[in-house]
């Protein structure tokens, strides 16, 4: 049996709310309880769980930074290392300054930006790149220019052989869904530019934001999003108004690495977010 490289949760879009009541616009229910049974579900996986990937909207719409205190302490059940990157409800700050104080205490090093929480790390000989596409008070994504400058030395580097994984928030490029485009990575262009000097080892783009699984693959450079651990949608091409899937289990991806090739799996879990006890 081929030995993994390594293998990830790839987890989104938690959207926790300071208030437990919390129900949003969106559906009749909060994000807790799904959130609560997600980690739940994480920690007795069957299988080794390397880390995991967090790709934003970890909170919905906090007011300041110690707000993230409440995050923590749920996602902290979690039983492996998690990196963290902010989405467009997040706090750039917060994520840093809080989320990350675990990874940063255990030798993680940020890049030198004091707008965003963007850094690159090892697991395992693989090279993650996490990167902060958030735009405070905006849906819609952008890469900063710094951001893009400090990537491509990473991308270009023809004696990196390591495997690469890239994780942001928004969907870096169109997915046919007028609703949706409407709020995508909107430099997603720039980015795919700079990402394919790495093509040769880069395993792919995972991304939340849309709260669904989807595969596109541009240039032979696959970009995959997940489910999120609250409530989930259903697009299709050319739709152009939100449509709730009817399947509203919180969900993300396994992904594992091997020398060769990336497996992808998508999970829900069996849990109703109506009746949890049911």
């Amino acid at each position: 049996m081929t030995q993994p490289l390594l293998t990830f949760v790839h987890l989104s879009d938690t959207h926790i709310h300071l208030d437990p009541a919390y129900v949003g616009n969106h559906v009749k229910y909060g994000p807790r309880p799904g959130v609560a049974a997600l980690i739940d579900h994480i920690n007795t996986l069957p299988f080794h769980i390397d880390c995991i990937l967090h790709t934003g909207d970890i909170m919905t719409d906090p007011t300041q930074d110690a707000d993230y205190a409440l995050a923590q302490a749920m996602l902290s059940r979690l039983n492996f290392p998690v990196y963290y990157i902010p989405g467009n409800h997040d706090r750039s700050a917060g994520v840093k300054h809080i989320m990350l104080a675990e990874r940063i205490a255990a030798g993680l090093t940020l890049a030198p930006s004091e707008a965003h929480s963007y850094y690159t790390t090892e697991v395992n000989g693989v090279q993650l790149i996490m990167l902060d596409s958030s735009v405070p008070h905006a849906a819609a994504g952008v890469i900063s220019d710094e951001q893009l400058a400090w990537l491509e030395p990473l991308c270009s580097d023809a004696d990196d052989a390591r495997p690469l994984i890239v994780g942001v928030h928004h969907h870096p490029l169109r997915l046919l869904a007028p609703w949706l485009d409407e709020l995508p990575l909107l430099n997603g262009d720039a980015l795919h530019a700079v990402l394919l000097k790495a093509k040769r080892r880069l395993r792919g783009v995972f991304f939340g934001h849309i709260h669904e699984t989807t595969l596109l693959t541009r240039d032979d450079i696959r970009y995959i999003s997940t489910l999120s651990a609250w409530f989930q949608t259903r697009t299709w091409v050319g739709q152009t108004e939100p449509t709730q899937d009817p399947v509203q289990q919180p969900g993300f991806n396994i992904v594992t690495l091997t020398a060769t090739d990336t497996l992808v799996r998508a999970y829900r879990i069996p849990f109703n977010p109506i009746n949890p006890m049911a």
